[in-house]
């Protein structure tokens, strides 16, 4: 009975995982898209993982993924990229610019 237990704790954690680094890869292909259409240039090709997001309102899609990125404009380094990954939703990214937020739903 131990045995089968921790059978299905390390089967859980591999399919956490597993999503975890499918939604990181997702993630940085949005950013990246974004930042190329709009003549910006993401930092490191690369994005962060900042937080596992719980929501009540909709408990079909009762979790998401929110990532963060550093991009940079004409040589300026800037910070508030955020990439938000639902389960069966497409990402959104979001981007604080000095002319205000773009905000891209990729298809």
């Amino acid at each position: 009975m131990t045995g089968l237990l921790i059978l299905l704790i390390a089967g859980f954690a591999i399919i956490v995982w597993w999503r975890l680094l499918n939604g990181k890869e997702l993630a940085r292909r949005a950013a990246a898209l974004t930042c190329r259409e709009h003549g910006l240039v993401l930092m490191d090709d690369t994005v962060i993982l900042d937080s596992v997001q719980l929501r009540r309102e909709d408990p079909v899609r009762a979790w998401g993924l929110k990532y963060t990125f550093d991009f940079a404009r004409n040589g300026v380094l800037r910070k508030g990229g955020i990439v938000l990954i639902a389960p069966g939703r497409q990402p959104t990214v979001i981007i604080e610019t000095d002319n205000g937020q773009i905000i891209e739903r990729l298809k």
